[in-house]
């Protein structure tokens, strides 16, 4: 791995991006995945060289697509901002890792309170060419859970969302609007987990957010939660 890390610092240096690019396609997943995951970090530590080296991540998944071993790293608003301008390629957002998750999936599920994507991603869609973003929100992984089913099942927070933040959640509810009875199970069963032993009330965040989600009322799901 770190040659590929050595070979591409080379490539960078001398300005050889054609042989990068050649480079980068013969490698595996795995050290396609390293090599992105090493231009997000150089591009941390050094806000000049940022914009060169997103370009050239963005050169490289149009080229190759997002290798499934990297699904797991846009796990952040973030990682995600760097690497945008590269994910409307290759269906990137689709892509799953060997859980069936997609990147939507991780940073769904591991997002803070304050850095939420919902506002960033609802304007991906609106004016950017991301097809494949709205797939990926419709995308059940191994648990039968869609990302934001992961948002509200799996994610710590608990917290009342911002305004624009909520409504741009609403927004992206609307496009995974068909819930299969597996899902459903699925997602009432991890929110059973997430508050065992006590059970939420009807104002609690998440449980606000599931019922709209499931186009159902509070207390319907309140009542679906206490079923054994």
């Amino acid at each position: 791995m770190q040659s590929a890390i050595d070979q591409l610092n080379s490539r960078l240096q001398h300005h050889q991006l054609k042989e990068l690019l050649s480079d980068y396609q013969r490698l595996s997943g795995v050290l396609q995945a390293a090599q992105l995951q090493h231009l997000y970090q150089l591009a941390c530590c050094s806000e000049v060289k940022y914009l060169f080296l997103q370009n050239v991540a963005a050169h490289l998944l149009e080229a190759s697509p997002l290798p499934r071993e990297a699904v797991s790293f846009i796990d952040d608003i973030d990682k995600l901002s760097f690497f945008t301008p590269g994910l409307k390629f290759q269906n990137a957002f689709s892509i799953t890792d060997q859980q069936g998750n997609t990147l939507l999936h991780h940073l769904f599920s591991q997002c803070r309170a304050d850095a939420l994507p919902f506002n960033y991603l609802r304007s991906l869609m609106l004016f950017e060419s991301n097809e494949s973003l709205a797939d990926a929100l419709t995308t059940l992984n191994h648990d039968q859970l869609a990302p934001i089913g992961c948002f509200i099942a799996c994610n710590k927070n608990t917290q009342m969302l911002a305004k624009h933040e909520f409504s741009a959640l609403l927004a992206m509810m609307e496009v995974d609007q068909r819930h299969s009875p597996s899902a459903v199970n699925a997602l009432i069963s991890q929110l059973k987990a997430f508050y065992a032993p006590h059970l939420p009330t009807n104002a609690d965040c998440k449980v606000l957010l599931c019922a709209a989600y499931l186009q159902v009322s509070t207390s319907q799901l309140i009542t679906a939660l206490k079923q054994s």
